[in-house]
């Protein structure tokens, strides 16, 4: 039988709706991707000697810290995965103590200690050394850096987040607050895929993606592929130096606040309530932290995955109200969306 090639994939999906809805969602997969970050967590956890520090005595994240001169956002990175992993539990005061497991596992002195969680040169377990040395400074910056990058790696980088944030785009886009905004600002828009999705499923709705230039030829040729160029525009801006549009009644950060530290994300909340027309919401589709930081394991491995590539971290939802009540924003909700997403909102007075 000759070799004939596969067919191309169809522009939309077997339900007939306007935006390719997955069947299944993604959540295995990425629950397996972020899981590599465990073992250099508990690797290099063994090596400061957190888990003799608080076999000795139980910790709040800033005392661990403190007694192992590292930032308290890196000791509550690690300490969110290996709480949310098994190995630390918080008692009734807030301090992290061991689980029996780490107990038995995890103390040197223990006969039935454990090592051996990553080969000599893993990749993460470098790179979380560098953090740990270089400080403050992701050792491996991308979209906190991206107007540095040359154009190939930007285009590489917008494609694996298109990929990555495509399985959420549908969920987000049919949830009921977007049928009733006129103008939707995405900001740090990327590829496009939110925003399309959005228009697609809400076709009252005017969306402008706002991002670096490089990055919005990349958004425009995907808005094309799905005929919505009359009502998706692109402009490009610097979100931090340059004037915001003012048109919109809605404003959309998806996956920005993580990648950037409190001062930043402040900053960010204060220009969208400067462009928000009154009774206008911000909203942010993130994978919030739980307020008590021990989880959920993938959204804590996340936030430790972030310490190598960005300034930012997984936000709690009470981190996120602090952040936007700050600057005058109201009626603060949050609602889930997709596998470890939100729809987080507030209003402008």
């Amino acid at each position: 039988m000759a070799w004939k090639p596969n067919p191309p994939a169809p522009s939309y999906n077997m339900f007939n709706e306007p935006f390719p809805v997955a069947e299944v969602d993604e959540r295995l997969l990425f629950d397996l991707s972020c899981s590599r970050i465990i073992g250099p967590v508990i690797t290099l956890a063994q090596e400061l000697n957190l888990f003799k520090l608080l076999d000795a005595a139980p910790q709040t994240i800033e005392e661990a810290a403190k007694q192992l001169k590292i930032s308290p956002k890196i000791a509550e990175a690690f300490i969110a995965v290996l709480a949310a992993f098994g190995l630390l539990e918080r008692q009734n005061d807030g301090r992290l103590a061991l689980t029996k497991v780490a107990k038995t596992y995890m103390i040197p002195d223990s006969p039935f200690f454990y090592t051996g969680f990553c080969p000599p040169h893993e990749w993460y377990l470098d790179l979380l050394r560098m953090k740990l040395i270089g400080g403050a400074q992701p050792p491996m910056p991308m979209a906190v850096a991206m107007n540095q990058h040359k154009i190939e790696v930007v285009q590489s980088f917008i494609e694996r987040m298109h990929a990555m944030i495509l399985p959420t785009a549908a969920d987000l886009a049919k949830q009921p607050v977007f049928g009733q905004i006129s103008h939707l600002l995405d900001v740090g828009g990327g590829s496009g895929a939110l925003t399309i999705a959005i228009a697609a499923f809400n076709p009252q709705i005017q969306c402008t993606v706002m991002d670096l230039k490089p990055v919005c030829e990349i958004a425009r040729k995907n808005i094309a592929k799905y005929g919505l160029e009359k009502q998706i525009s692109t402009v490009a801006r610097d979100m931090f130096e340059d004037m915001w549009p003012e048109e919109s009644d809605a404003i959309l950060f998806s996956n920005v606040f993580h990648d950037w530290d409190l001062e930043h994300c402040y900053l960010l909340a204060q220009r969208a309530f400067d462009a928000l027309k009154s009774g206008g919401k911000v909203l942010l589709h993130e994978m919030p932290l739980n307020d008590t930081k021990d989880g959920p394991l993938t959204v804590a491995c996340l936030s430790a995955i972030l310490l190598m590539y960005e300034k930012g971290k997984q936000y709690t939802l009470k981190e996120i109200e602090e952040i936007l009540s700050s600057v005058g924003l109201i009626d603060f909700q949050s609602i889930p969306t997709h596998t470890y997403y939100h729809l987080i909102s507030a209003k402008k007075p």
